[in-house]
């Protein structure tokens, strides 16, 4: 049974549905606007998401080793700050560096950045020489604050090859400040207050300020999108509502199809709010896309409806909304299904979800839409009774119809008159598309999803001019056992890899711990710049890596090498983003990675923000045109059902896809590349151009349906004349259909966001053409091949010399046989406060103090300590050392020597405590067995961290003591601590130079009442952020006298903790005095 006779018996079903919505109007009407407005709820909790990253599957293996990769080394998408002055001496000048070390400071104060993320001139180290070994010192160390000081930062840059182009530009004319956040969900704030404080900064004269970076991307792109739609939506909906004003002469149909818009663009923007679906880059484009679909069934129920009134003015107005709806609901729901398969192409063929999401999302608007057409607008008509304008009668009436009609009329009359012209112009406008569709240029930058004029464009553009990239792609490398990266041969396999990749073109830059230990081995001889270049042996390299910690945080190279000296990092810094610059470069360093890298020890794997880009840019343009082939399947397959004729359905999607290779003939030709923008053209233009072709064909099918019910036959003239008849009305309504939609996109066109832009531009041209195939090639076809679907029974007379043109049907669909080969063709090449004054019973802070100092911790003792060193990750290092304490007379002396692991056995510390009242400084010596040398550690250094701990110089020798000399301390309260009664005082620095000298600017302490020792203790930064916490356990008497024998220090910026456990303490064994000799310390005990 075909679709025309399962229609005729659903007529009377139909006719009883509309029946019962005009005659319920009020009731339909407020019921329709109500559940909009429940549903509406959901709306506020829609989010944004514009990261780069959404464009590709959470389980994609290249986003799951990513997110590995930033766990491991906690590098994430960063805003990057460019400081440019291209005047004499660039930003070596006092009033520049300062400024960086003021943004610098006041950047980590801004919610969501990561204070120990911050990458400049004024956090970073330099590596220098000694005597005695190297030391790691601030590059600002002493501020810059003449000319002199900038000129000795410049000699320490050149001599540090690691951070020219990187962190300052080779020629001396920019820097950055490279700044990470807390949480990527929250770059839209961070930016803008970034972006804030930048403006409100007073710069030197002729230096300038940008902001760049992916993290800025993210950060400013939901804003930008933001201010982009609201100011697009509204003009695509006040465009469209002139239009359907001008079609009709009536501000009815306008108000009534904006309701309709409303419902389908808010409707399904709550759906997916309640779904938790974000908003990506691309829906920007739905709201439009929805207002062009939505308007359609208004115009031709309006139109249908307008032309009843004007034939039967005295008619009663419900009948007629009624008898409108009976005629116009199977082209309606025609075209709803056909468009959402076009759209439901796009959900099933992608495999990026911001597409398949704008696929499924825009379907659901269609259905909306189509629901309010059948229900809430002819019940809202019922309700109004619209009158027809009088102009609109007078058209009707007229012999003459106005300019709209006459046009449509003559691109009628001119396709039938060259049927045969038109068809074989389409046939090769199709072929010569799907050539062109083979020849298309996949390509992508993120950056240019902005217009060229705004700063954020201008900033990247800038710091890719004067520094070595912005763009980082990173090389991870895998060994099997811990510690396989101190081997001399894994290093120079990573120190061949850099050099390879520094060949590739747009690649500038590439770093790893292979450059600090160049470095170091560089500093440590001298200086020769011949010695820049990896120590002669693993054993010296693992000591290199020790020296290092002697004197820095450590943390330091968590962004370069794993906590077990297992995995490494890196980073290559890269000019361009660029998809068609990126990809040879990715593709060279997998093919030398397979070939030359790769082996049982030691592996490389691609990663970073470009090699994923790379991976969803990649599959942008497969994801393209299998949307294109299932939704052309799609649609066929709807269209063959309705129509009961797969011929029929082959008719429906000839209009949208000649108009889709047409336009892959017209981006060949404008060497157009396929992006974001205009990867999802064609499964929209499919959606909204099937439109055109479904109701051009079902009226002149009805047109000959209707003349089957009088006679039996026709000839040539009236196959012309009853297809010409449907170009006046239907014609016209599909014009202002068409209007609507192609304004509506047209609108796109002068987006802010490129890609949006892009995409209005090719929809709108494809739906233009979609258009003009609908009424010229589809007739033509008709008349030429003259399917059964069509005329069904009827009888065709031809003249004579029309008979040798015109075969039987099976010839007919030979004949279609090229244009059904280019239709397949073409796709397929396709802290609590604090107490505010101590009570008068409490003891003074200095007698808490001295109660501490004054207890007795033995004349001398032999101790092992067990550390564990844990990362932020959990993972541990173990180290293994024996110390001795002795006083001689009023000196303490303090030595620790270690005994495992391998690579900082034999180093030893040896530290002369002197009492407070000698002037002279106390004296700390560091043996390094890879330098043979002892080094002595000055005042100045006491607040470094000890050899990778997150006990400084100072807590190492003091041993729970406190000094008078260097704080003031307050009592705030008693408290009890973990079963312990305690006084908790308050230590701040006597000066800003002890302050900095040990890195606090405040200390709160619990001491123990019983034991008068130190139980727990807060400390904060010289910025006075909380930094450190301690805590002292399993508290007990050895020997008579008290003794900590746990003690857990955990840094809250790093995440780092170290953890020092003591055991086989002994007071009673005698020490012998030469223990304590610098001799002593060089021989490992």
């Amino acid at each position: 049974m075909n679709s025309i006779q399962n229609s005729n018996k659903a007529q009377p079903v139909i006719s009883n549905i509309f029946g019962f919505i005009v005659h319920h109007p009020k009731t339909l009407t407020l019921l329709s606007l109500c559940l909009m407005a429940a549903l509406l709820s959901f709306l506020p909790n829609l989010t944004k998401d514009t990261r780069g990253d959404a464009f590709i599957a959470p389980d994609n293996p290249a986003l799951i080793y990513r997110e590995k990769v930033k766990q491991q080394f906690g590098l994430a998408d960063p805003l990057v700050v460019a400081l440019v002055h291209d005047q004499p001496n660039g930003v070596y000048q006092a009033s520049v560096l300062q400024l960086v070390a003021t943004l610098s400071e006041q950047v980590s104060l801004i919610d969501n950045v990561d204070p120990e993320r911050i990458l400049s001139l004024a956090t970073e180290n330099n590596i220098t020489g000694t005597s005695d070994g190297l030391d790691v010192d601030p590059f600002f160390e002493p501020f810059p604050e003449t000319q002199n000081d900038s000129d000795r930062i410049l000699q320490a840059i050149q001599d540090f090859p690691l951070y020219q182009g990187k962190l300052v530009a080779r020629n001396g004319q920019a820097t950055v400040i490279v700044i990470e956040m807390l949480d990527e969900n929250l770059a839209q704030e961070t930016y803008h207050n970034i972006n804030d404080l930048l403006a409100s900064t007073v710069t030197p004269e002729g230096l300038s300020l940008h902001l760049a970076g992916e993290g800025a991307v993210a950060g400013y792109l939901g804003s930008y999108i933001d201010s982009d739609a609201s100011r697009l939506n509204p003009l695509a909906g006040l465009i469209i509502t002139l239009i359907i004003g001008f079609a009709f002469r009536r501000v009815a149909p306008a108000i009534l199809a904006n309701v309709i818009i409303a419902a389908s663009v808010l409707i399904t923007l709550s759906m997916m709010a309640a779904s938790s679906t974000p908003f990506y880059v691309i829906t920007n484009a739905l709201p439009v896309i929805l207002i062009g679909i939505s308007v359609a069934d208004a115009i031709h129920i309006f139109s249908h409806y307008y032309e009843l009134q004007s034939r039967q003015p005295e008619a009663d107005r419900v009948q007629l909304v009624q008898e409108s709806l009976e005629e116009m609901w199977r082209p309606i729901t025609l075209t709803t299904l056909t468009t959402m398969a076009g759209f439901f192409g796009l959900y099933f063929a992608s495999g990026m979800p911001p597409f398949k999401y704008m696929g499924l999302f825009t379907a659901l608007g269609v259905a909306i839409a189509w629901l309010f057409s059948m229900v809430f607008l002819p019940a809202a008509m019922a309700w109004s009774k619209p009158k027809v304008s009088q102009a609109f009668i007078e058209l009707q009436a007229s012999a003459d119809k106005d300019m709209f009609a006459s046009l449509m009329t003559a691109l009628g009359r001119a396709s039938l008159t060259h049927a045969k012209k038109v068809v074989v112009i389409g046939g090769i406008l199709m072929l010569v598309g799907g050539y062109s569709a083979s020849q298309l240029i996949v390509d992508e930058d993120r950056i240019k999803t902005f217009h060229p004029s705004e700063p954020i464009y201008k900033a990247d553009r800038l710091i890719n001019q004067h520094l070595d990239g912005s763009n980082n792609l990173d090389i991870v490398i895998e060994t099997p056992n811990i510690e396989d990266l101190f081997k001399l041969e894994n290093l120079k396999k990573m120190e061949a890899l850099q050099e390879y990749a520094l060949s590739l073109p747009h690649v500038n830059n590439a770093t790893s711990i292979v450059d600090y230990l160049k470095q170091m081995n560089r500093v440590l001889n001298d200086g020769d710049k011949n010695q820049y270049r990896l120590p002669n042996d693993s054993n010296s390299v693992a000591q290199y890596f020790l020296l290092y910690t002697a004197s820095s945080d450590p943390t330091d190279f968590e962004e370069e090498i794993d906590y077990d000296y297992q995995i490494a990092n890196i980073r290559l810094n890269i000019n361009t983003a660029a998809f068609t610059d990126n990809r040879p470069v990715i593709e060279a360093l997998e093919e030398y990675i397979a070939q030359q890298f790769n082996n049982t020890e030691i592996t490389a794997t691609l990663s970073g923000r470009v090699t994923l880009n790379h991976h969803w840019i990649k599959d942008i343009g497969t994801s393209h045109f299998n949307s294109l082939a299932v939704a052309i399947v799609l649609v066929w397959l709807v269209s063959s059902l309705l129509f009961g004729s797969s011929l029929a359905g082959v008719f429906s999607v000839l209009p949208v896809a000649s108009s889709i290779l047409l336009i892959y003939s017209a981006m060949a030709a404008m060497d157009i590349r396929l992006g974001i923008g205009t990867s999802m053209f064609a499964s929209v233009a499919i959606g909204l151009g099937v439109d055109f072709a479904i109701h051009t064909l079902d009226r002149i099918r009805q047109q000959f349906r209707n003349l089957a019910n009088h006679q039996q036959s026709v000839g040539e003239q009236e196959i012309n004349a009853k297809i010409l008849e449907i170009f006046p009305t239907t014609g016209r309504a599909l014009l202002f259909n068409f209007l609507a939609i192609a304004c509506g996109f047209g609108v796109l066109i002068s987006s802010k966001v490129v890609p949006l832009n892009n995409f209005g531009t090719i929809v709108a041209l494809a739906v233009t053409t979609s258009f003009l195939a609908s009424v010229t090639l589809l007739p033509a076809l008709i008349k030429v091949f003259k399917p059964k679907f069509v005329f069904g029974d009827l009888h065709i007379v031809t003249r004579p010399k029309a008979a040798e043109v015109r075969t039987a049907a099976g010839n007919r669909l030979l004949s279609l046989a090229p244009l059904a080969a280019a239709l397949l063709i073409g796709p397929m090449l396709l802290s609590s406060p604090m107490a505010e004054a101590q009570t008068d019973e409490l003891p003074s802070g200095d007698w808490i103090v001295n109660k501490v100092n004054s207890m007795d911790d033995g004349h001398q003792v032999t101790r092992n300590l067990h550390m564990t060193l844990i990362d932020r990750r959990g993972k541990q290092r173990v180290r293994n050392t024996v110390g001795y304490r002795k006083y001689f007379g009023d000196d303490k002396r303090t030595v620790l020597f270690y005994l495992s692991p391998t690579n900082v056995k034999d180093t030893g510390f040896l530290t002369y405590d002197y009492p407070a009242e000698k002037t002279s400084e106390d004296d700390q010596w560091l043996y390094l067995p890879a330098l043979r040398k002892v080094r002595r550690i000055s005042a100045s250094d006491r607040g470094d961290y000890f050899l990778g701990t997150d006990f400084t110089y100072e807590d190492i020798k003091k041993e729970g003591k406190l000094d008078i000399n260097d704080y003031r301390y307050v009592t705030q309260s008693e408290e009890l601590l973990h079963q312990h009664n305690t006084y908790r005082i308050i230590a701040t620095p006597v000066n800003e130079t002890v302050s900095k000298e040990l890195g606090y600017s405040k200390v709160e302490l619990w001491v123990d009442q019983k034991s008068w020792l130190v139980v727990k203790a807060n400390y904060w930064d010289v910025r006075n952020n909380p930094l450190k916490t301690l805590i002292a356990e399993d508290v007990r008497q050895v020997d008579g006298i008290w003794t900590r024998h746990k003690m857990t220090m955990s840094n809250h910026k790093t995440g780092h903790t170290s953890k020092f456990v003591f055991s086989d303490v002994d007071y009673q064994s005698s020490v012998k005095g030469s223990v304590f000799t610098k001799r002593s310390l060089s021989r490992g005990r």
